[in-house]
């Protein structure tokens, strides 16, 4: 996160190139012997002194008396090129070789002369010419080389190599081998001109200063600081290799010391724009936002269309929650940059914040258009085409970054998202292995798989809770191991301070059943505190934040800042509603930064963590005795309910599709990753068994999935149209869509729940094949609650017969639709201040026994 390595080399002394005849002066040409050879020998002696005006005016008395000797020319045009008067330069020198063009030296100055003033065309032109009239001629290469650098660096390592080849000693050439090397990505090679320059020259600060660079670049720091060290012992005001040093210890991530040696550089040279913007870099890493929106804004005062700190200063207005100013600066470097695509990458992140996802979508693909192997455009592009229902091309991106050489560790993580996202649950486990196989920090990729694993039929439970304690062996388990005691005032009757912890703060799945919690609290008995990691907040996340007595954003706060800050807040009961889910933060908790640590709600499985206490469920989802030995906590059993649900604005219930149409609608409105082959097979069945029945299918239309359902159906003697894909859609289109079935499927062996309440509450009953663990059983606790345990399988077979049977019914199914709705309502499932009640007592008991156990041990 430094600076761009600042390349040193010496000041080019062979500019003013020696001629060939010369063998003791510097500088000194062939003389005209017509002319007085002691005025030129006296004049050179002067030029070389450094006492310019005093040899110009011997230049000039030469000339009145030969206008046309050609030496005086040249060495005058010389002394106006050193003076920065390059265009009289030109003129002399021109003069020079029209009378006299076989001296080599003179084309190679006056293509110095047109260089110094950017004409690099016509540069070129003489220096080639010099080397046609001597092609040993040295300094031609050199300035060649030079000339050549920034464009062709290949050539001009040529030219470099030629230039040492006829002089052995020519120790700028060897730096400036060096430098084209790593421009061409050799530092190995870089290293070694480097060193040839130092053996000719030991005390060389700039050779020491680039050597160091390259170093730095090979990762071999304490070579590095030797070189760098050395370079500032003998030049120590030197703010280039201040820098340098600054990025050096970038590499070894001793930041402190590289803000004060970025800050020293600034310090020689104030207006660095290169130091400033590194000092900004390292800033933000240190997670000082302010210092570093300081030090980009400097930079922007000194160069406003400073595209590379124009992107770092969005990304601190936007880790700032700024996200309209960030975005602004954005475009700001796109119009002084319009092929800048990491520009166009980073702007595109923002517009996700935002919810522009077909914008960004746009933008990543710019990005790749400009730089087809930008690995992490590939990447976040491919996770925005799966949140869009485009598993597809999700998967068709992953594959073209792959054959374009991009390398990304999270790729076969997000393949296996996107099979997970169609249903080929199998093929995703694989892909999430082999992302683990290359990730280094692997924490967040294994809680993927074991979400994942919880979808996959007839996985052992006892494997899977082997899968959960590995990784908390891993992950979690060694940080528990150093949480410091609490200190929290261990009164058992007093306010209790809850904290609950969630990425989910808005429009949300999970806010159904948590919004009505919170807004039930007793907040006389009990203090909430809600600490959100949500990254875009929205009209959800305020009218949440109205319920809670403590909010806290800490979407930008790392695991261990966010454990500090509950622990500052002295809370009592921490609760997780995410488990292995989502953006998860499983690794505060781990921290054990509260005396009771509770996960609730969000994931269907254990967390596998020692650190977690309890598991807040219901004798339904965990009938006693046949569930606990598959969790680490303990499990907490509300009466009545594990949960509460809040259906919000819905529409009205319509009457029974199938009466107006003669033919029974079946539909499935879960999450496609829960569909299993099993269950598409028993669906089929089920169209088979009644005829002209179809199936609606929320899924993802147009591409693979659809072309295999269709397949599916037509082995079965079905025909395909009866099998309808839906896309996702906003919440009122969602349950009208919902609306239109007049019984729904759900998977197995991993149950719907959300999908469940928003059918029931629709008028639509519910199919489902209940099983042995809680993923196979949580939303019977739905149906048994509303008295609807007949609608509950035992078997995939009764499953079947279920829902066959109940499409022969139509006069039931009306009458139970019109039901279905006033018996939710009236239910255990809407009663939210009972439900809140239930629960703090269950959070009051656990504060008891916390108490208990705490003095028992002293």
């Amino acid at each position: 996160m430094g600076v761009s390595a600042k390349l040193i080399v010496e000041p080019v002394s062979v500019r003013f190139s020696e001629p060939k005849t010369s063998r003791s002066i510097p500088y000194r040409v062939a003389l005209n012997m017509a002319t007085g050879a002691n005025s030129l020998q006296m004049a050179m002696e002067l030029h070389q002194a450094g006492q310019l005006a005093q040899a110009e005016q011997l230049y000039r008395q030469i000339l009145r008396g030969n206008p046309r000797h050609p030496d005086a020319l040249h060495l005058l045009g010389l002394i106006a090129h050193q003076a920065g008067e390059h265009e009289m330069a030109i003129a002399y020198m021109s003069q020079a070789i029209a009378i006299d063009g076989a001296q080599p030296f003179y084309h190679s100055n006056l293509g110095e002369a047109f260089r110094a003033l950017g004409r690099t065309a016509e540069a070129r032109v003489f220096y080639e010419r010099a080397l046609q009239l001597d092609p040993m001629f040295a300094a031609a290469h050199y300035n060649l080389g030079l000339l050549l650098e920034a464009g062709s660096p290949a050539e001009s390592q040529r030219h470099f190599e030629r230039s040492i080849g006829l002089r052995r000693d020519f120790v700028p050439a060897y730096i400036k081998l060096g430098n084209v090397l790593r421009a061409q990505a050799k530092p190995a090679e870089a290293v070694e001109a480097y060193r040839a320059a130092l053996r000719r020259r030991p005390d060389d600060a700039d050779a020491l200063n680039n050597l160091g660079v390259a170093l730095v670049d090979l990762r071999r720091f304490p070579e590095a600081f030797t070189q760098l060290e050395q370079a500032l012992r003998l030049v120590p005001d030197s703010a280039d290799v201040h820098a340098n040093l600054g990025n050096a210890y970038c590499g070894v991530k001793d930041w402190d010391q590289a803000v004060r040696c970025y800050q020293e550089a600034l310090r020689l040279r104030p207006n660095s724009i290169e130091a400033r913007h590194a000092l900004g870099n390292v800033l933000t890493i240190q997670g000082d936002l302010v210092g570093a929106a300081a030090a980009y804004l400097d930079v922007l005062r000194l160069k406003p269309d400073h595209v590379e700190t124009l992107i770092q200063y969005s990304r601190v207005l936007q880790a700032q929650g700024q996200i309209n100013a960030a975005l602004e600066h954005y475009e700001r470097a796109l119009r002084a940059t319009p092929e800048s695509a990491l520009a166009h990458y980073h702007r595109a992140n923002v517009l996700i914040l935002k919810r522009m996802l077909h914008e960004a979508i746009a933008g990543f693909q710019e990005a790749l258009r400009l730089r087809p192997d930008f690995p992490e455009a590939y990447a976040n592009l491919a996770i925005l085409l799966n949140e869009t229902s485009r598993p597809d091309e999700a998967l068709e991106t992953c594959r073209r970054a792959m054959e374009c050489g991009a390398e990304c560790d999270k790729l076969p993580g997000i393949m296996a998202n996107s099979l997970l996202l169609v249903g080929r649950g199998e093929e995703a486990i694989e892909y999430y292995r082999k992302s683990i196989a290359l990730l280094s920090d692997q924490s967040d990729e294994r809680s993927n798989l074991l979400y994942a694993l919880n979808f996959i039929p007839d996985y052992d439970p006892s494997v899977l809770l082997e899968e959960h304690l590995q990784w908390a062996r891993e992950y979690a388990e060694p940080l528990t191991a150093q949480a410091p005691p609490h200190d929290n005032d261990r009164k058992t009757r007093r306010r209790l301070r809850i904290g609950y912890v969630s990425p989910d703060f808005r429009n949300n799945a999970v806010n159904y059943f948590v919004e009505p919690l919170l807004a039930s609290h007793d907040h006389k008995r009990f203090e909430v505190f809600c600490y959100s990691t949500t990254l875009v907040p929205d009209e959800t996340t305020a009218r949440l934040q109205a319920t809670a007595d403590q909010w806290r954003d800490v979407r930008h706060q790392t695991d261990e800042q966010i454990a500090a800050l509950v622990r500052e807040d002295k809370i009592d009961i921490l609760v997780d509603l995410s488990g292995h889910m989502g953006r998860r933060r499983l690794l505060v908790f781990a921290r054990q930064p509260a005396p009771i640590q509770v996960t609730y709600l969000g994931y269907q499985n254990t967390t596998g963590m020692t650190a977690m206490d309890y598991r807040i469920t219901d004798a339904w989802a965990d009938p006693p005795g046949l569930t606990d030995r598959f969790y680490t906590e303990k499990l907490v059993r509300l009466p009545r309910a594990f949960f509460c649900y809040q259906p919000f604005d819905a529409p009205p219930i319509a009457p029974l599709p199938a009466l107006e149409s003669g033919s029974v609608t079946f539909g499935s409105f879960n999450n496609f990753a829960k569909v299993t082959p099993r269950v598409i097979d028993a669906w089929l069945e089920i169209l088979k068994r009644v005829p002209r029945s179809r199936l609606l299918i929320l899924a993802f239309r147009g591409g693979s999935l659809e072309r295999r359902l269709g397949e599916l159906a037509q082995q079965r003697g079905i025909s395909p149209e009866r099998v309808e894909l839906h896309d996702k859609r906003p919440r009122q289109e969602y349950l009208r869509l919902i609306q239109q079935a007049d019984i729904a499927l759900d998977p197995f062996p991993f149950n719907g729940h959300t999908t469940i309440c928003d059918s029931i509450w629709m008028g639509v009953p519910v199919v489902m094949l209940q099983g042995q663990t809680y993923a196979s059983r949580f939303g019977g606790s739905v149906l048994a609650n509303l008295g609807l345990e007949k609608w509950i399988a035992d078997s995939v077979d009764e499953y079947v017969d279920l829902a066959v049977k109940s499409a022969g019914d139509l006069p039931r199914l009306s009458k139970l639709r019109n039901q279905l709705r006033p018996r939710m309502a009236d239910s255990a499932l809407l009663d939210f201040p009972g439900f809140a009640r239930n629960l703090e007592k269950a959070y009051r008991q656990m504060w008891l026994d916390g108490c208990r156990q705490a003095k028992a041990k002293k």
